[in-house]
This record gives C-alpha cells, structure tokens and sequence, in this order.
C-alpha cells in the first residue's frame, strides 16, 4: 500500500490524494486545466518516485521495489516531570549531571520540592508524611540515610503521591491532604546486593574518614547496612534524624539541665566541628505476603565533639542598665545512642494492624571550661563545667482498624516509660556567698509513665463522614531533685529543703473525639470537635503541698481544602486549652546551669489558651514545571501567669507573678520554583515576613516586647554545556526585636548569604569541584566572612578517587551577632583551618 498524490507543474501545492489499496490499485481525479500534472507515490517501505504525465483519463503504473524511506534527524526529549491523577513523576535523568552522587544530591535540584537544611523534605509548601523505597517504607521516618546513601544511578524515578493515604483500609474512606514520596529503582538496582566502602585520610589536623554500605532492595526483602566514621566535620548523626513519626507515647530525653557551651554558629558544620564520629546502623524489611511487613531498624552511634568560642551577652535592664556577660569557653560533648525499634504490619483493603516497639537508651555527657566576666562583680572567674544524662525508654503502640463498605472500629492502645538520672557540677560555687563549698552538684531524677487508650467509631452518609472516639490518658510524673556542695577533702555539703524537689505530676484525661467530614468533588472540609475532662494532681512532698485540679474544655478545628485546575486552596484552625506544667510546679530551687538557679513561686495552676489559623494556595503546572505556594499565618496565646527573671550578678532568678498575658505572631510565606527547558535548569526563590508582640517581665517590670522579620532567598543550578554546571544561592535577612519605646536601643539586622559552586567534567571520569561561600552580618564586629573550597574526583567502573580542600583561605573565626526583645548577643567561634582529605570510594560487590 502506499499514498498518492497530484500536484501541477512546478506548485509545492497538493491538489489530489488517495492510498491504493491491498494489491495496489488506485484512482484519483484531476479537475484542474493544467496541460500535465505530477503524479507520486510513496510509503515507507516503498521509498517515493513521481511521474509527470498528460492532464487526461489514462492509466498509470508505477514498478517499484520495495525500500526504506530514509527520514531527517528527529530528536525525542522526555518530559521531566508526568502526572497521573494524584502521582507525579520525576525522572531522575532529567536532573542529574556528573558531579550528582546520591539520590539526595538529585532530589535538591527537582523543582517544587524543598530541602531544608536539617534533610526535611517538602512539595509545594508540604512536609512529607511517608518516604518509600519501592513502595515499601523500610526506614520508618529516617530518610536522611536513602537520601545520603542511595546512588542517583540506582533510581530510575522519584514520584511525589499527593493526597495519600497509607492504610488501605481507610481509602476513598478518609480525606488526606498528606504528600509522600517514593523512590522507582531501575531494574539493575532491584533483587542484587550493593556493597560500597570508603577510606580516606588528610591533614590538618591528621583526618580520617571510613564508610562501609551494604544494600538490598528485592520485592520481598529489603536491607540497608552503613557503618560511617570520620574526624573530618561530616555529621553522621544527622542521617539518623527522624523526620516524622507515627502517634505514640513518646519519652523525651532533654535534660533540664544544661552545661553552657559556646553557641552554634550559622555555617556549615564541617568549618567548625572538631569530632570523632562513629556511626552503624541496619534495617531490614520483610514482605511475608501482599499485605505482611515486619521490619527491624537498629541504630548507634558514638559522636565526641569539640568546640571553642567566645561571647558577649548583654541584657537589658528597666532602669536604663545593663547587664554584661563576656564568656570564654571550650567545651567537649560525648554522645552515645542506642535504639531499637521493631514493627509488624498488616495492611488489607478492609483490615489494618500496627505494633511498633521502641527501646532507646543514651548515656551523654558534656563538659566545658573557661572563664567569665560580668560587670556586675568586675571580674574574671574560672568555671568548670560538667553534665551527666544517662536515658532510658521504652514504649510499644498497637492500632487496629476493621472497616466494612461504610463503617470502621479502630483500638488504639499505647504505653511508654521513661527515665533520667541526671547530674550538673559546676566549679567553683558562685551562688551561695561566703563560706560556700568548691563546687556545686545538682543531682536531678525524672521518671515518666504514660498511657493511652481510643476506641473510635466512624461511618459514612453518603458524602458525609463521622468519626466518633471514646479515650482516656494518664501520665504519672516524678522529678526527685536535690543540691549538694563538695569541699576540699571530699566533703559533701547537703543543703536544706529549700534546694530538694520529690514532687509528683499527675495527669488523667478522658474526652469524646468528634471528627465531621465532607467530601465531593474537589472540596473537602473536616471539623473537630473534641470534649476533654481533665484531672490535675500534684503533690510537692517535701513541703507537703497537695492540690487537685478538674477542667472540662473544648477545643474545636476546622480544615477545608479546595482543588480548581491547577490551583489548591487550604484554609485551616484550631483553638486549644491546656493546664499545668511540671516545669513550673516544682518550688524547690533547681541550678539548670552555672548562672541559673531557680524555682517557681506561684501557688496558682498555669493557664494556657491558643488558638492558630493558617490559608494557603499552591498552584501546579506540570507542562511548565512550575510550582508556586503562598501562605499566611496567625497564632494568638494566652497565659494567666507571667513568667520572668530578675538578677543578681550573673544569676538569674525566676520571678512569676499572677498577670493575665498576651502574644500574637503573624507571618507571610512565599515559596516558588521553576524547571527551565533551557540549560537543564531549576530556579527557586522565597521570601517571608514574620512579626509579633508580647510582653517580657525583668527585674519584676512588665515590658512590652516586639519583633519583625523579613527574608528572601534564591537559589539557581544550571548546565549550559555538557561539560560544567553552575550552582548559585543566595539569602538576605533583616531582623529586629526591641522594647516598645526603647527600638533605638535595638538597631536593625541585616544578614546576607551567596554561594557559588562551579563544577567542570573535561571527560567523563573526571569532576572539578570549586565553591565559593560569602557571608555578611551588619553588626558583627567582622562584618564579611568569606570560604572557599575545591575537589578534584576520577573515577572508573569500581573505584573513585576524589581530593578535596576545605577553607582554602583559612579563615580562623566566625563572628555573628543576634538580639532578642531584652538582650544583645555578640559571639565569634574558632574554625577549621584549611585542611585537605583523599578519600577512595570502591564498589565490593
């Protein structure tokens, strides 16, 4: 078969067309009154040839042998980014160049999804809820080590699942707005076993860096195995960070107490940390059927980091005074974390069960020395500081959730237990006046117990959904406290009733849950209206003080989301009550560090009343890649005590007094990004506003406080040529916090960031690596600060080598300046110096 056409003599102009049939026969008619006319035919296996005959009736043969039709060079460019109803995919390819090692690397460029510096990842203004790895979530809220660890190579496509919805059970049953993410391998990633290894070395000082990463990801098993190490300033244990949770009666391990150590400056870490890492992990899934997971994820890590710095503290005082604190420190903090977390799971379209068990443990310590100096005695004292904060928890949560075509039962159980034996010394004493012992300890012991239990009750009325929960909570708290002095000779001073806390903190609440959901078509809306009963007991046993508090509140919620084309409107609130704080409970003096002594003073129950609203809109445009968000938030609290410090010397007081409070934050947010078709390119930019006011009690004074925000931000990456990449950030600040009357007092800050990375690939096997990093703060006593950095990488098939220099200028200190509504803060922080590191990555298997 092939197609036919008429055209006149020496006319581009077609003016009659017909397809011969199966044996080649055809007709065409001419109407036109040209003397001959051009006949030709043509298909693909019959290459074309034409004839120029007489305008009359006649029959016409072609004898042709069969050939291909040579065509002109055509190029298919794939779309970046595809969707399909609520999935989008990302095809890692589109964004990923030579110097790109790790998925992360990779996820960083892809326009509409965020990166925050701690690793939390986020869509269109949304924190993620779920990180997949071939739809299974082996890492439990962990991502940082898929991120981290999972070569770019090994990753076919990164989906972002809009409105998802984990359990099956509750699909097309419960409306979610939640974003997750999950990671397509490539079929030469799936069911093999990877194993990666790392060693390197420098100088200055000696360094060393070790890696070892076993991986398997098959259908019915999956596995991740990283053992990290170094001195070089790479902080393993941020991969390690959860960054979402399922519910379940947490423990927290904070200590109350605190060793003062030179503040975190806002660079990255490796300019400033001088560490010993030591990090190990495994996680291991296993699918025993379509529905069944177990999986077993165990962690530690041994991290001692040193740090060293000065700082300049100056707090503002009612009568026109000030306070002047100038602190030299070095400190030194070893960490050990262990945890354990183990989970069964069963997932089916009309049944859900989730246990989940946890057992943690740390025993930390920090120290620090140096000197301080105050205006307020005029002069210089050595301090020895040193935390002791051993923990321990363990908790186990079961959820189980039945559903029929329109109802559902859920049981929630969940219990947990935690504890914190923990000691602060601090040398010489300065509290206690004359004749006071060489150091001071403060020996502090909290032990929590909690326990939750829902049954819920949910069907569904045509577009209507209501959810019903029947519950009960009780947390039993003790925080056993007591200060100690020790002398020359070892002698312990005991002190009075006055510095001992044993005071029990106990809380019962049961309550009825109202869930009330609409859903049809694009517009989804659910209200909360949840009733709670509340029962305080405290009893503070050493002055033998009892008291037993009951309040019954509501504390409703609205959330309303609207989709039109390519637009998404959210609109959310709630309004929240809540009682007592075993913080401000205890009456018996507690040193929280060496210039801290305190305890509370009101003999009434704490107050507390919030309420927050929050609307967004994002916009989405696939075929464009562009993604925009704006959203603006309030937030409003009330509390009926005021809570302040008054001072003496360098130590701080606790005052509190019965006065109803108020404070407002308010803010506006704007997120936008862009993949641009041209240079295989993404731009994304930002800005913010963020204000408020409240008011602050110093020295038994009520001061009203207030501060505003503003901030931009951009950030570029480009490939104009095969050959070289560019990469360019940049980030302006300006701040202020001061006392309404006294703004002069408290000038403006303003803070600037760029940074320019460039990356060269002159052939395939080699990357050079340069980085530049500027920094500005308008009222640092060193106002610029400037890094630079570079790296040279070969690699083959099993082996790459890469060099790296860090701090080429080698700058020795960093200087920054922050305020808040009542103070100043000056500090400057020792670096690393300029240092080089030769690593060897190789592939094992």
């Amino acid at each position: 078969m092939g197609t036919i056409t008429l055209q006149t003599s020496n006319s581009p102009i077609i003016v009659g067309f017909t397809r011969s049939d199966a044996k080649g026969d055809y007709s065409i008619c001419y109407e036109g009154k040209a003397d001959s006319i051009v006949l030709t035919v043509s298909g693909m296996l019959i290459g074309k040839h034409s004839k120029v005959v007489a305008n009359k009736s006649q029959r016409v043969d072609f004898v042709i042998k069969e050939q291909a039709l040579k065509l002109k060079e055509v190029t298919v460019n794939a779309s970046k980014i595809k969707q399909n109803k609520d999935t989008l995919d990302f095809l890692v390819g589109a964004y990923t160049d030579q110097n790109d090692r790790v998925i992360g690397d990779v996820i960083k460029k892809m326009p509409g999804i965020e990166v925050a510096e701690s690793g939390k990842i986020s869509f269109n203004g949304r924190e993620i809820s779920k990180f997949y790895v071939e739809n299974l979530d082996l890492l439990h809220g962990k991502y940082g080590l898929a991120t981290n660890n999972i070569s770019a190579k090994a990753v076919s496509i990164v989906q972002v699942l809009e409105n998802h919805q984990p359990i099956k059970a509750l699909r097309d049953k419960l409306p979610t707005s939640d974003v997750a993410i999950n990671l397509k391998l490539k079929d030469s990633a799936k069911g093999t076993m990877s194993i990666m290894g790392l060693i390197g070395g420098g100088y200055q000082p000696v360094l060393w860096n070790a890696e070892l990463s076993a991986m398997y990801f098959g259908k019915k098993r999956q596995n991740m195995t990283i053992y990290k190490g170094n001195n070089s300033g790479d902080n393993v244990a941020s991969e390690f960070r959860t960054h979402y949770d399922y519910e379940r009666m947490y423990m927290n391990p904070n200590s109350p107490l605190q060793v003062q150590m030179p503040v975190t400056p806002s660079v990255p870490r490796k300019r400033y940390i001088d560490n010993r890492s030591h990090a190990v992990t495994t996680n291991h899934l296993i699918k025993t059927n379509e529905n069944t997971e177990f999986t077993t994820n165990v962690l530690y890590y041994d991290d001692c980091i040193r740090k060293e710095g000065y700082s300049f503290y100056e707090q503002f005082l009612p009568a026109g005074e000030k306070l002047i604190i100038e602190e030299q420190l070095a400190s030194a903090s070893h960490i050990h974390n262990a945890e354990v977390a183990s989970r069964a799971n069963v997932n089916t379209e009309n049944h859900y069960f989730n246990n989940a068990l946890n057992l943690k443990a740390s025993w930390n310590n920090d120290f620090a020395t140096g000197s301080t100096y105050s205006n307020a005695n005029q002069e210089t004292t050595k301090i020895e500081q040193r935390l002791d904060q051993p923990f321990f928890s363990v908790d186990n949560t079961m959820n189980l959730i039945k559903t029929t075509p329109k109802n559902s039962y859920t049981l929630y159980f969940s219990v947990g237990y935690g504890q914190k034996p923990h000691t602060l010394t601090v040398s010489p004493a300065t509290y206690l006046g004359e004749g006071q012992p060489e150091s001071l300890v403060q020996d502090l012991t909290a032990r929590d117990f909690g326990v939750v239990l829902r049954l819920s009750y949910g069907f569904r009325l045509k577009d209507f959904r209501l959810d019903y929960s029947f519950w009960g909570r009780a947390d039993v708290r003790n925080l056993n406290t007591g200060l100690s002095g020790e002398a020359t000779g070892n002698v312990t001073e005991v002190f009075d009733d006055t510095f001992k806390n044993n005071l029990w903190y106990n809380t019962c609440q049961t309550g009825l849950s109202q869930n009330y959901s609409y859903e049809k078509g694009n517009f989804k809306a659910t209200l909360g209206l949840p009733f709670i009963y509340y029962i305080l007991t405290d009893n503070d046993k050493i002055p033998d003080i009892r008291n037993t508090h009951n309040r019954v509140c509501l504390q409703p919620s609205l959330f309303l989301k609207y989709e039109y084309r390519s637009f998404t409107f959210h609109v959310s609130g709630n309004a929240r009550r809540s009682f007592g704080d075993i913080n401000a409970g205890y009456t018996g003096y507690i040193m929280h560090g060496y210039r801290n002594l305190l305890r509370n003073t009101a003999d009434r129950l704490l107050e507390n009343r919030f309420a927050t609203a929050k609307t967004s809109v994002s916009y989405k445009d696939i075929f464009h890649a562009l993604f925009v968000n704006l959203g603006v938030d309030y937030g409003y609290s009330w509390k009926n005590l005021l809570y302040g410090y008054s001072y003496q010397g360098i130590m701080s007081i606790k005052n509190t007094i019965e006065q109803p409070t108020d404070t407002e934050n308010y803010g506006i947010r704007l997120s936008a990004s862009k993949g641009l078709s041209f240079w295989s390119g993404t731009l994304k930019v930002s800005g913010n506003y963020n204000g408020g006011n409240g008011q602050q009690l110093i020295q038994k004074e009520i001061l009203d406080s207030r501060f505003r925000n503003y901030g931009a931000g951009s950030g570029l990456n480009l490939s104009p040529v095969s050959f070289l990449s560019l990469n360019y950030s940049f980030s302006w600040s300006e701040s202020q916090s001061y006392i309404v009357g006294r703004s002069s007092d408290f000038p403006k800050i303003r803070r600037t960031s760029q940074t320019v990375g460039l990356n060269v690939f002159p052939v395939k096997a080699i990357t050079i690596n340069m980085n530049v990093e500027h920094q500005y703060n308008s009222v640092a006593g060193q106002r610029y600060t400037t890094f630079a950095d570079a790296g040279l990488k070969w690699k083959n098939k099993h082996l790459d080598i890469e060099l790296g220099i860090n701090n080429i200028f080698n700058a020795r200190q960093y200087v920054s300046a922050s305020y808040s509504e009542v103070s100043t803060y000056y500090y400057s922080y020792n670096l690393r110096p300029v240092s080089a590191l030769l690593k060897f990555r190789f592939k094992i298997k």
